[in-house]
């Protein structure tokens, strides 16, 4: 089953977040070419939510998608999305880069310093082979592992940059805690991101037991007078959608 088109008003120079009732509220979605930071807690479906984008974009609008999963190898990643009713290989216009054997390598070359100038140029390849109207970073914190940064706040602008000369419309997950006050690691991020959607979990009591619900929120929209409002967020097979009174 694929995933259902969302009925929003389309336009041409948003993407949606494919979240039913959050579209609408966001005048049908993310601005193209935004750098979107996705952050939340373990569990909240980060990456399903990044995924699902680029997916439904290849199926609906014929994108050209670029999946960097930084951890996952590609068989896991497509199991997990399988269970929520997405088939990457139904999906040909996404294409899951699976570099944890590069990782690997570079970690036992102990060549960290030169990790971030090497995705730099096979990024660039990537979009000149494969194509590249969005594209996901799974996850930022991956990434920082492989990378010792002198000075993060400038080495980081410095990637930002040279993501958005990509012309494309990036995704990059990025893990926090569930009390941190910061969107991403190094605090910068949230400051040089576009847009940022923010996925988080509370506990509930339903009688004698505890719930976990999810929410989720865009905090951010750069240039864009939008709902900042968090919602619960259900997830049913493969729909995805917001509940609002």
């Amino acid at each position: 089953m694929g995933v259902p088109e969302i009925q929003v008003a389309r336009s041409e120079d948003r993407i949606p977040t494919y979240v039913a009732g959050l579209d609408e509220r966001l005048g049908g979605g993310v601005p193209k070419g935004h750098l979107v930071l996705v952050s939340g807690p373990p569990g909240s479906l980060k990456s399903s939510l990044v995924f699902r984008i680029l997916y439904s974009e290849a199926i609906h609008r014929d994108a050209s998608c670029l999946y960097l999963s930084m951890e996952q190898s590609r068989e896991s990643l497509g199991a997990q999305m399988r269970a929520l009713g997405m088939d990457p290989g139904k999906a040909k216009g996404v294409h899951v880069i699976d570099v944890r054997a590069l990782r690997k390598e570079l970690e036992e070359m102990r060549e960290q310093p030169r990790w971030i100038l090497g995705l730099r140029r096979q990024l660039a390849r990537y979009k000149e082979e494969l194509g590249c109207d969005l594209l996901a970073i799974d996850s930022l914190d991956a990434l920082y592992a492989l990378t010792p940064f002198e000075n993060p706040r400038n080495e980081i602008f410095t990637f930002f940059e040279e993501l958005r000369d990509l012309q494309a419309t990036s995704y990059l997950v990025a893990e926090i805690a569930r009390d941190s006050t910061r969107f991403a690691k190094y605090g910068v991020e949230e400051f040089l991101a576009d847009t940022i959607i923010h996925l988080r979990l509370r506990e509930m009591d339903a009688g004698l037991a505890t719930t976990v619900r999810r929410y989720i929120g865009v905090v951010k929209m750069r240039g864009v007078n939008h709902d900042m409002d968090y919602y619960p967020l259900l997830v049913d097979g493969n729909t995805f959608e917001i509940v609002s009174e």
